[in-house]
């Protein structure tokens, strides 16, 4: 699935679903909400992992990015819990310009 904002493509999802945990999932319009939004309604998250690392996209993912060859990407592997169930596990592509990571700490 690709995911755009004003038009222009800002991720690609590639995500697994565990069907036990969240059987009507490929039966929701994804032009009217997105996976996570849909999957945080069904099995609130209740533990992450994110897995973060700089790639150079495949020539399929550079014309759905409408990126040069060569353009570096940001992919985030990402794997979700709910109630100590895997729910998700989705690999997240973004053209490195296009994306930026932050985080906030406290102690």
């Amino acid at each position: 699935m690709v995911h755009y904002e004003n038009d222009l493509p800002v991720q690609i999802e590639d995500r697994c679903v565990n069907a036990g945990v969240v059987p009507d999932y490929l039966a929701q319009d994804y032009s009217q909400t997105t996976p996570h939004a849909y999957l945080s309604l069904i099995a609130p998250l209740t533990e992450g992992e994110h897995i973060v690392e700089a790639v150079r996209a495949t020539a399929e993912e550079c014309a759905l990015l409408n990126i040069k060859e060569h353009d570096p990407c940001l992919l985030i592997h990402r794997r979700t819990w709910s109630a100590s169930h895997i729910v998700s596990h989705a690999r997240l592509l973004f053209p490195g310009s296009r994306y930026r990571l932050q985080g906030h700490f406290m102690s």
